[in-house]
């Protein structure tokens, strides 16, 4: 596979993803994300000049309140968006509820028709007649700022309130566009092929709910694309030796990824790991590497420090509970809370569309939770040489998780309400998850094809099911519904579901290519660089010689005073030949990068087989 073909086929692919989104942006009922009533009502009034006031000192305006009784997301006499108030999703391949409440089904609630829509504009920061906080002020202001710029460009609070909701949504899919090209790369730089690389380019097809979050109206969707370039640098920084570009680049990512949510300061321990386990450098060059990283990501996400130092906590809580009457603390199950907690993480990663209420059957998400685990652990096993990047860029995951079982104990022990262990708070650690391909890689390209594909399936089965669980009727959806709650026309409509299915067809497609590209590659027993032990013994031996060839001519430069010359860069990077490698003298933060194997194995497995000499 060529370079090119390989920087094409990535940007192909992110087109896919991207054009995929928007298909689930315009398909999710308005309003319809967790808390997205209240993401906009932010937005609204920041664009109207309200500010950003103290968690907690905000209401949700009666403008949104307005719009939401028209989308039909609350019930018309409904006074804010609690649970008791929202209309629910209903799937026909699920069992009505048994015990009551028996919530209001969204499909039988009167929707306004796009033309009698009303506009969402003069938002305050503390409206009269409000009743409910908005607690979106808990958060950093920068995603919000974004979409107020947009709300101004657009003139949006001019505009129905399915436009306005519509325009906000695409301008947070285009905050996650680095999400696939992160996955590539870690991959990439873990020491997979190019093939396999771009196969984990396709992970997000088989996680349904990140286009259902990454559709709707979320600051998720900041904290995903900025974390993924955090996995991508903390990555770069593990696999090269330590230098002042990987510092830069480790602490200036984190630091702009803080600006999105709380949860990203679980990166931190990323960080220190990523530098601690280096092999090859000395503790001082580590200790120097986690200081210097670590305080500028404080530094340029200073906003954490300021909550410290205003109301003298990392993250104050925007939104009160009040404890139940017939609530006792010293009836808390710790064993009825993991169940549950456990059980929320795994089915909101991969679905509960809407409001967290459409979920994928429970043994499906099962079988997608162990084939995930299964992935993660089988590439820890064959990373190789990078094992503790590898294990320093998931630590978070683990960490994330224990914090959230943590939070959420501590309020279902107080209030009796197990809440926040959702799975969506992962994503921004998705680009991690490319480590899966390392295993997988050492099967051919009918395996790439089949886990590429099944990914396609399971995101295609996934619109599916939103679709049938928003707009259900016969013969699997009720399209007149599906205008009129979208409100666009039934031709528009056609065209995006047709396109949908031609998009779908066209990432199988690149999928097939890859394959392709995977078998025509030579991996043979004799010629396999990585198996053959001759030929790695050939590759290391020929490094070790040229660094000798370097080192003497730097010393005879030296002693004639001339200036050292410069090492000649590796050509591994443009994956067309075999490299030939120099070094520089060692120094803790003037060191070359490590050499990319995968580049020089790509280029020599491009060959014929009968072109390839046996070494």
């Amino acid at each position: 596979m060529s370079k090119r073909f390989f920087i094409g086929a990535t940007g192909l692919l992110t087109l896919i993803v991207v054009l995929f989104q928007l298909v689930w942006a315009v398909s999710m009922p308005s309003f319809r994300g967790p808390d997205e009533p209240h993401h906009v009502n932010s937005i609204m009034r920041l664009a109207n000049g309200g500010g950003w006031p103290a968690p907690g000192e905000a209401k949700v305006d009666t403008a949104i309140l307005k719009a939401g009784k028209e989308a039909g997301i609350v019930t018309s006499k409904a006074t804010d968006f609690v649970g008791l108030s929202r209309t629910r999703l209903a799937n026909d391949r699920l069992p009505e509820a048994t015990k009551a409440p028996f919530p209001t089904k969204f499909r039988n609630v009167q929707v306004t028709p796009h033309e009698d829509r009303s506009s969402i504009s003069n938002v305050l920061r503390l409206d009269p007649d409000a009743t409910e906080v908005d607690q979106m002020s808990q958060h950093p202001p920068v995603y919000y700022a974004g979409g107020a710029f947009a709300v101004n460009l657009f003139d949006l609070d001019e505009q129905p309130w399915d436009r306005t909701l519509l325009v906000l949504r695409i301008y947070g899919i285009l905050l996650t566009i680095p999400v696939v090209p992160s996955l590539v790369y870690v991959a990439r730089k873990l020491g997979s092929r190019r093939t396999w690389a771009l196969a984990a380019g396709f992970i997000p097809f088989a996680i349904p709910q990140y286009f259902a979050i990454t559709g709707a109206v979320t600051n998720d969707t900041l904290a995903i694309g900025l974390g993924a370039l955090t996995v991508a640098a903390l990555t770069k920084a593990g696999v090269e030796r330590i230098s002042w570009k990987t510092i830069l680049l480790v602490g200036l990512s984190l630091g702009l990824a803080l600006w999105s949510k709380g949860l990203l300061l679980a990166f931190g321990l990323a960080l220190i790991l990523v530098f601690a386990l280096k092999n090859h450098e000395t503790w001082k060059t580590r200790l120097i590497a986690i200081g210097t990283s670590g305080i500028l990501a404080l530094a340029v996400g200073w906003w954490w420090i300021h909550n410290l130092l205003r109301y003298g906590v990392i993250q104050p809580s925007g939104f009160k509970r009040s404890v139940p009457s017939d609530w006792d603390s010293s009836s808390a199950d710790i064993f009825h809370f993991l169940t549950q907690a456990i059980k929320s993480i795994t089915t909101s990663f991969f679905s509960s569309f809407g409001w967290l209420e459409a979920d994928f059957m429970g043994w499906f998400t099962t079988i997608l939770t162990v084939v995930f685990l299964a992935g993660l652990i089988w590439g820890g096993i064959e990373v190789g040489p990078h094992r503790r990047t590898y294990l320093a860029i998931l630590a978070p995951v683990g960490g994330l998780v224990l914090l959230l079982l943590a939070e959420s104990w501590s309020t279902y022990s107080s209030y009796g309400t197990i809440a926040g262990v959702q799975g969506r708070y992962l994503f921004p650690i998705l680009a991690a998850f490319a480590g899966m391909v390392l295993g997988l890689q050492k099967l051919r390209g009918k395996t790439l094809l089949i886990v590429t594909g099944l990914s396609i399936g399971v995101g295609s089965y996934g619109y599916i099911f939103l679709l049938n669980s928003a707009y259900p009727g016969y013969p699997w959806i009720d399209f007149t519904r599906f205008t009129l709650v979208t409100g666009l026309s039934e031709v528009t409509l056609t065209l995006i579901v047709e396109g949908t299915v031609v998009l779908l067809l066209g990432a199988l497609a690149l999928a097939t290519a890859i394959a392709l590209k995977e078998n025509n590659l030579c991996l043979d027993k004799e010629n396999a660089i990585g198996a053959n032990t001759r030929e790695t013994n050939v590759l290391e031996a020929r490094d070790v010689a040229q660094q000798a060839v370097t080192v003497k001519q730097t010393n005879q430069h030296a002693h004639k005073g001339a200036p050292e010359p410069q090492p000649v860069s590796d050509p591994a990077d443009t994956g067309d030949e075999p490299d030939t490698v120099t070094s520089r003298a060692r120094h803790p933060f003037n060191d070359p990068e490590t050499v990319d194997q995968a580049s020089r194995h790509d280029a020599v497995l491009s060959q014929p087989c009968d072109s390839v000499e046996t070494k």
